[in-house]
C-alpha cells in the first residue's frame, strides 16, 4: 500500500472541516429559523393604534361595518388619492430638476396638501357618521383607540 501524499491529505482535512462548518451553519440556521417562526406572533406583535386598534376593540358587527365604511370611503376617494399621489410625484420631479422653480414647487405642494386634507375630511366625516350608530361604550373605545396613542397625550375629560 502506498502512503497518501501530503497535499491530498491536507485537502481532505480542509474539505472535512469545511463540510462540518457548512453542516453546522445550516443546522444552526434551520434551528434559528424554526425557533423564530414559533415565537414570531408574540415577539413581532406591534402596538396598534388608530383605526387598527379600533377594529380590534370593537364588537364583530361594528368592526365589519367600520371596515366596509372605510373600504367604501377609499373607493369613493380614488380621485383624491390619485391627485395627491400625482402631486407628490410632481414635487419629487421638481426637486430633481437642475434648477428649482420655487413657484411650481409650492403649487405642487399645495395640491398635495389640499388632496390630503380633503381625503382626511372625508374619512373623518365617515367616522363621525359611523360613531353615531355606536353605543356609548363603543364610542369610548373608538375615541380611546383613535386619540390615546401614548401616555403623553392628554385624554379628553382628564386633567393632568
Amino acid at each position: 500500500m502506498t502512503q497518501p501524499n501530503k497535499p491530498l491529505k491536507t485537502l481532505l482535512v480542509v474539505s472535512l472541516l469545511l463540510n462540518v462548518f457548512l453542516v453546522g451553519g445550516l443546522a444552526g440556521g434551520l434551528y434559528q429559523w424554526l425557533g423564530h417562526n414559533r415565537a414570531q406572533p408574540l415577539a413581532v406583535a406591534e402596538p396598534q393604534h388608530g383605526l387598527r386598534k379600533a377594529l380590534v376593540q370593537l364588537p364583530d358587527v361594528s368592526r365589519q361595518q367600520l371596515r366596509q365604511l372605510l373600504r367604501q370611503t377609499r373607493i369613493d376617494s380614488q380621485p383624491l388619492l390619485l391627485a395627491g399621489r400625482q402631486a407628490r410625484l410632481d414635487v419629487v420631479e421638481r426637486l430633481q430638476q437642475p434648477t428649482l422653480d420655487r413657484n411650481a414647487l409650492d403649487a405642487d405642494l399645495g395640491r398635495a396638501r389640499e388632496a390630503d386634507s380633503a381625503l382626511r375630511a372625508r374619512v373623518e366625516t365617515a367616522l363621525a357618521d359611523f360613531a353615531g350608530s355606536l353605543s356609548l361604550e363603543d364610542r369610548q373605545k373608538l375615541a380611546d383607540s383613535l386619540y390615546m396613542r401614548g401616555q403623553g397625550k392628554a385624554r379628553p375629560g382628564n386633567k393632568h
